[in-house]
């Protein structure tokens, strides 16, 4: 039964893939924004202000339009190993030397790319070296108005990764994405005097999160099936079965090749909302030529996701239970624990709440020495609101019924609610800029990004630790009319995630390790796809972005 609660693990680890939120917050948005470390909040950017203060876009006189191309470059990695002082002679039921994934020096590395979520396509990995994110708007003040009105189309949050069939990280997502696209954005500014200005942006958006995960169950349950199995002599050197099941009718352990390294299946989520509505409001008071002061806020919006899933479990799987209820113990355990029964496939409808979570960001500008200016930003997200998930399935769904039984609180045969846990964060972030000329602007920008995520849920899905933004760039007055702004950026989080003590036990308190990756209990009613070695991750992302802006 306990194995049944990591069969979840796919929809568990949406929950990490959502934290993919903190890494695309503020970022790939706007040319000028990134160059400055995104400390833009009291320096309007252009139409983009949108998203960053819309009380910005009274900067922007008469008819203007944007275009903008963002090119990144990105690389997820983590290694495996098995622990300096792993000691194989302990003699485990599960012996963690034995993971497949590892080589014969105990070791693997796996490599993400990046991902994208297309309506109506599902996830589609970029295996090109380079990604370009394209945004682009418009925006109109009327001669003599204090108004200026503008529109946008852009993705506040943009995520996703992509391995190959046969990686060692494809456990904990083969493929993720979480991807918010705003498709219209009607917004205005109103400059209410010299000094203060206020607007506001209506968002309409498209809200994704889908999942693809190879799923397999590292328990010890299934660690004495295997040595029961072999015990028995269910099957000869080439995995075909001998016919032998001696304990038959009373138990069936011999239809199919278990172990706890053996695949038992894909599952297939994709989750979607067409419409999700929110908005964001801000004001910039400007007293001085050397001071400025923004706020922005950003609503958050309550996506109601649709979609479907689809678990195809492996040949072995399945047939195990099939001949296992098919015994006497079988038939009277599965109808009370309510066992898988094997069959090949389930897929049907789920449907799931997910709290885009609401962002404030409190911004100065300081101008002196005439050429120099320094940006100063704080920002806080509420991912509080990320207490827990819920699912909600269109039938009875086999790999739930066993998990009632252990969590009732949590799990029943339709639904399941999944705790997280996560923590609102404030980051800081700073800009600086050198006016080197009456056209040329030199910018530099430093964010230190901290993670939402607990460190007892940290994963390979989202290897998102504390990360570190550095990023230089500057910006052009082509001609009166025209602006051209260029970027480059480059950041990096690094993880260590160490296994617990080779004699963990299941109710000690080992903050190294994490729930959602590698906790060194193989009883445990959690996601560990990775008991019991030590996980290294690393995301290296950089980007050049390239901004036009012109009147028409």
């Amino acid at each position: 039964m306990t194995v049944i609660m990591r069969f979840l693990t796919p929809l568990i680890l949406l929950l990490p893939g959502m934290a993919s939120a903190q890494l695309a917050q503020n970022l790939f948005l706007d040319t000028k924004a990134m160059s400055l470390g995104n400390a833009v909040t009291a320096d309007p950017v252009g139409i983009m202000d949108i998203h960053f203060n819309p009380a910005g876009l009274t900067k922007l006189d008469g008819r203007q339009i944007q275009i903008e191309a963002m090119n990144i470059v990105l690389s997820a990695e983590a290694k495996f190993s098995l622990p300096d002082d792993y000691d194989r002679n302990e003699g485990n039921l599960v012996e963690i030397a034995d993971d497949p994934i590892l080589d014969e020096n105990g070791e693997a590395e796996s490599h993400a790319s990046a991902a994208a979520y297309l309506p109506g396509v599902g996830i589609l990995p970029m295996h090109m070296p380079v990604l370009t994110l394209p945004t682009g708007g418009v925006s109109i003040q009327p001669p003599g108005s204090k108004f200026t009105f503008a529109n946008a189309v852009y993705a506040p949050m943009a995520a996703g990764f992509a391995k190959e069939d046969d990686d060692p990280g494809r456990y904990q997502a083969k493929q993720v994405a979480l991807q918010r696209f705003t498709y219209l954005s009607p917004s205005f500014g109103y400059k209410v005097n010299e000094e203060f200005s206020v607007g506001a942006s209506f968002l309409f958006s498209h809200q994704a999160v889908a999942v693809e995960q190879d799923l397999r169950a590292p328990n010890i349950l299934i660690g004495v099936l295997e040595e029961l199995q072999d015990a028995f002599g269910c099957f000869d050197e080439d995995g075909n079965q001998t016919g032998n099941d001696p304990l038959a009718p009373i138990i069936t352990l011999c239809g199919g090749n278990v172990g706890p390294y053996d695949d038992v299946g894909t599952l297939k989520i994709q989750t979607e909302e067409t419409l999700s509505p929110s908005f964001n409001l801000g004001f910039l008071w400007e007293p001085s030529d050397w001071f400025a002061m923004g706020v922005g806020y950003q609503s958050e919006a309550e996506a109601h996701l649709k979609g479907t899933y689809d678990l195809k479990y492996t040949d072995d799987f399945s047939e195990f239970f099939q001949r296992f209820n098919q015994s006497i113990i079988g038939a009277i355990g599965g109808a009370i624990f309510s066992l898988p029964s094997g069959v090949a496939r389930e897929k049907g409808h789920v449907s799931t709440k997910l709290t885009y979570p609401q962002h404030l960001q409190i911004g100065t500008k300081f101008r002196f020495l005439d050429r120099y200016q320094l940006n100063v930003d704080a920002g806080w997200t509420d991912f509080d609101k990320w207490d827990s998930l819920y699912f909600e399935f269109d039938r009875q769904v086999g790999f739930l019924g066993a998990a009632k039984t252990l969590a009732p609180e949590l799990v029943t045969s339709t639904t399941l609610r999944q705790p997280m846990g996560y923590r609102s964060v404030w980051s800081y972030s700073f800009g600086f800029q050198y006016d080197l000329n009456s056209r040329i602007q030199l910018r530099a920008g430093y964010e230190p990004r901290e993670t939402s995520i607990p460190e007892d849920a940290r994963s390979i899905q989202a290897p998102l630790g504390f990360m570190r933004m550095y990023s230089v760039g500057m910006g052009y007055q082509w001609d009166m009319d025209t602006v051209v702004d260029l970027s480059l950026s480059f950041m990096q989080s690094k993880e260590t995630i160490l296994a617990d003590p080779q004699d963990a036990e299941a109710t000690g308190d080992y903050p190294n390790s994490s729930n959602s990756l590698n906790r060194n209990c193989l009883t445990c009613t959690v996601t560990n796809p990775y008991p019991g070695l030590d996980v290294e991750t690393k995301l290296t992302i950089g980007a050049a972005g390239i901004s036009f802006r012109t009147k028409f």
